[in-house]
């Protein structure tokens, strides 16, 4: 004991409390003596989730269970059925019109107007010339347009437009009856219908290709 310095024996205490205040800072697995390769002091998510779960046991775990597909597709094939049949239902009772339903369930504007329609299919007519003539007259009354065509005589599109016209006419009066018909012009539109060709045989060996337009004509009148 003589040979122990004095300074050292009052200094002891400090530097052991020192060391033990060091020491409860370092990381758990450190002081428990489970050292890795490379160890850190600072905790990765997994430790830090384990923590959170520790704090708060009584937070669910959320656990993502879906059926197969062959009951999900089975479901929505009967669910899709049992709309149709309800649209087709409430079409019968209330004699509405029917009304397409697309993907996703939504279902066509249900639209009250009376339309009678007559369509004109592969005319020998040039289709611009057509819709030119459908132009002049589509903004007009519907009687007043057929005397206007009538008086173009023999023009092969006036004549044309004014039988597609009376056709509409007598779908209208066959569908809704004569009394009360108020017929206007909702569609005049004339449309490209495709082409004729024909060879065109030139000198030396060469042809050449004739395409003669045909054309689509539709009329729509509300009554």
């Amino acid at each position: 004991m003589s040979r122990i310095p004095l300074v050292f024996l009052i200094l002891l205490p400090y530097s052991l409390a020192y060391v033990n205040l060091h020491r409860t800072n370092e990381p758990r697995s450190a002081l428990s003596g489970e050292f890795a390769c490379n160890a850190s002091k600072y905790t990765n998510i997994a430790q830090k989730m384990e923590k959170i779960h520790n704090i708060g046991p009584a937070i669910p775990v959320r656990k993502y269970h879906a059926e197969d597909f062959c009951s999900r597709m089975i479901k929505n094939s009967l669910k899709n059925w049992r709309r149709t049949a309800l649209d087709a239902e409430y079409a019968k009772e209330f004699g509405w019109p029917y009304r397409k339903r697309h993907k996703g369930g939504k279902q066509d504007i249900l639209v009250f107007e009376r339309k009678a329609i007559a369509v004109a299919k592969w005319l020998l007519l040039s289709p611009i010339k057509l819709a030119k003539v459908c132009r002049q007259i589509k903004k007009k009354p519907v009687l007043v347009a057929l005397g206007e065509l009538a008086q173009r005589g023999a023009n092969p599109y006036a004549l044309a437009v004014f039988k597609a016209i009376k056709s509409a006419m007598a779908n209208a009066e066959v569908k809704y009856g004569s009394s009360g018909l108020v017929p206007k012009f909702k569609e005049l539109a004339a449309s490209v219908g495709g082409y004729i060709k024909k060879p065109l045989f030139r000198a030396k060996g060469r042809c050449d290709v004739i395409r003669k337009p045909k054309a689509h004509l539709r009329v729509v009148l509300t009554v």
